[in-house]
């Protein structure tokens, strides 16, 4: 458990994060776990020839849902203070998914890549792993009973080649999808199933012999910090590489002896006692540092050691208070657990429907912020097949009785603009929208992920040389390019991009601008200046609630950015875009709109109208500060001349 508290903090030394591979404590759980299960029920069964499925379901439900429930219950406080309409109500459904443990499903459905910027704000995400758990939990004494008469002989042989498939299975899964992979169970099984071997293995009083074997338990503890310290969030997991890591937990756990310095390393007060509060400190970390993480600023150094400490008063007051008391009850008393435990889900569930019902309860927050909760500008734009946004084909085509064509080609930041610009254009264009996520104008390039080497759907090779077709197609028209260039052309990411010639990512781009420009009128807006905090969030948490004393503090206290910020993150593509040069390219400045560049600083909102919806996607003012811009230069242009 420390491991991952650290990696889900985030802690930074000279500028390096620690422990990248953090997320492997649940790993390591997950074969304790299957340990511990296994020689409770295999020990039961071999003892009493059955399985008391009564007292094995009530033992884990007192064991896990008290605390949990209690953490929920407890958070919904925070969330009530520190969460927008729109998470609010993605925070109640993960309230239904945690305590009926599907939360693994429920968050790979969500699109969530585990560690992700946006997956640190989810307060329930780390349930994912209690589902994985629990399920097992429920299926495992029930299958052990029903296949035992056929596997009794060859118990740890059916075990071993039971656990070889599932590993063999998760590198597959995980190939296929690797978020799939990390959240489903069938991935994780093969990790559950050696601490499950490990648990035959001793009640066999099988102990495999080795020469050295006493320093196994060093080579094991070895494995598994050296896998905490070299695996990131670029390793495919689990996968072949999680087999060293479990290895090291398999030789430690096989192979320890009460001499050995990890043992005694492992069993000193201090580890000990943090063992015990383990679950309660998993389960309140996480959702402290989310709901910090929501009100809309980076955490500092100070503020991490406060929410640490946080964490373990409100820890240890869950182990003594609810976690401890509850472990106590025995079986007599299932029916008044039963009747408490349904009573605490069905409020939940209660609750949770009428968030869903009262829009996150939106009233929670200023008024003039419920519009902005409610903007979603990447919807706005539709057509009789839906969405345009995102699409990988049969792009949307608006007003096509018109004969002059204005074709919008970028990411997010661009969609941004589409719904302003159709406005204000009047049905004068015919509107073409290419607008995907992350997926910048770079024609002839494939952008693979560096994690699992594979496409980006929605940014295919196959894609772009539809969208080439189409502007070969509409020659003679306005094509407006736009998006967030510096985390595609100059910054490391989670993607590469490979080109099939022999040129720069950046001479690739230069030169199907000028091919572009040999037909056409090209509009390059360049970077939107960002805001290193949450627009929105900050403004929800910061600002007094009363509309009044909300436009005095805006207009004294007002959200800005640096300047020399945004100049230093673009600099790169600043310099790159002012190289580029032709009569038919047009270029627009979106810091000329929204920086003021005497005093320095580029401004987040005026007053309690807000310009960006988050820390860099613009809300409808925004956006029509910005189209109105770029609307004077379309109306400039002449497409006669060329």
């Amino acid at each position: 458990v420390i491991s991952v508290i650290i990696y889900h903090i985030e802690v930074f030394v000279s500028g390096e994060k620690i422990l990248t591979g953090g997320f492997l404590g649940v790993d390591i759980f997950f074969v304790i776990s299957g340990y511990l299960i296994t020689l409770l029920i295999v020990k039961e069964f071999l003892r009493d020839k059955k399985i008391s499925f009564k007292n094995f379901y009530f033992r884990r439900a007192k064991r896990i849902l008290p605390a949990l429930l209690f953490m929920i219950s407890v958070s919904i406080f925070f969330a009530w203070i520190y969460l927008t309409p729109d998470n609010f109500i993605q925070y109640s459904n993960s309230i239904i998914s945690s305590i009926f443990f599907y939360s693994n499903y429920f968050f790979y459905f969500e699109d969530l890549v585990y560690n992700s910027n946006d997956s640190l704000l989810k307060p329930l995400l780390h349930t994912w792993s209690l589902a994985v758990e629990e399920q097992f939990y429920i299926l495992f004494p029930l299958i052990f009973v029903l296949f035992y008469g056929f596997i009794k002989k060859n118990l740890i042989q059916s075990f071993t080649i039971i656990l070889v498939l599932f590993f063999v299975a998760a590198i597959l899964i995980t190939g296929s999808n690797s978020s799939f992979g990390f959240y489903s169970n069938f991935s994780r099984m093969w990790e559950i199933l050696v601490g499950s071997l490990l648990a035959i293995l001793e009640i066999k009083k099988k102990r495999i012999s080795l020469k050295f074997e006493k320093f196994l338990p060093n080579l094991g503890f070895a494995l598994i910090i050296l896998s905490l310290v070299f695996f990131d969030n670029h390793t495919i997991h689990p996968s072949y590489l999680t087999f060293f890591p479990i290895l090291g937990v398999f030789l430690i756990i096989h192979f320890i002896e009460s001499n050995n310095l990890i043992f005694k390393f492992l069993t000193n007060r201090i580890i000990s006692k943090i063992g015990i509060w383990s679950y309660s400190l998993y389960l309140w970390h996480f959702p402290i540092f989310a709901f910090a993480r929501n009100r809309g600023k980076s955490l500092s150094d100070f503020d991490k050691l406060e929410l640490l400490g946080l964490t373990l008063i409100l820890s240890i007051i869950s182990f003594y208070l609810v976690e401890k008391p509850f472990r106590k009850i025995q079986y007599k008393s299932v029916k008044k657990i039963t009747i408490f435990i349904i009573f605490v889900v069905s409020l939940l569930c209660a609750f949770s429907y009428h968030s869903y019902k009262n829009k996150g309860f939106e009233d929670r927050v200023h008024v003039f912020l419920k519009s902005h909760t409610r903007e979603n500008l990447w919807e706005k734009v539709t057509d009789k097949d839906g969405l345009c946004f995102d699409r990988i084909k049969n792009f949307c085509n608006i007003n096509q009785n018109q004969k002059q064509s204005l074709i919008l080609i970028g990411d997010s930041h661009l969609e941004q603009l589409s719904h302003s610009i159709l406005q204000n254009l009047n049905k004068e264009y015919n509107l073409i929208s290419m607008n995907r996520a992350t997926c910048i104008y770079l024609p002839d390039t494939e952008k693979i992920s560096i994690k699992d080497g594979k496409e980006y759907w929605n940014c295919s090779l196959e894609s772009k040389n539809l969208i080439d077709e189409i502007l070969k197609s509409k020659e003679n028209s306005i094509i407006l390019i736009g998006g967030n260039f510096k985390d595609h052309l100059f910054t490391k990411t989670d993607w590469k991009y490979v080109i099939n010639k022999n040129i720069t990512l950046e001479e690739n781009f230069k030169k199907s601008i000028f091919k572009l420009l040999n037909k056409n009128k090209v509009i390059l807006i360049y970077p939107i200046p960002t805001h290193n905090f949450n627009v929105l969030k900050r403004i929800m948490n910061e600002v007094p609630k009363s509309t009044f004393k909300a436009t005095a503090y805006l207009e004294k206290n007002p959200f800005t950015t640096n300047y020399n910020e945004y100049l230093k993150e673009n600099k790169k593509i600043i310099n790159f875009f002012d190289k580029i040069r032709h009569k038919n390219l047009f270029k627009v400045y979106p810091d000329q709109i929204f920086c003021d560049k005497s005093k320095m600083i580029c401004f987040s909102h005026k007053g309690k109208n807000l310009y960006y919806y988050d820390s860099e996607h613009l809300t409808i003012l925004g956006a029509d500060k910005l189209s109105n811009e770029i609307i004077k230069i379309i109306k400039k242009i002449d497409l006669t001349k060329n």
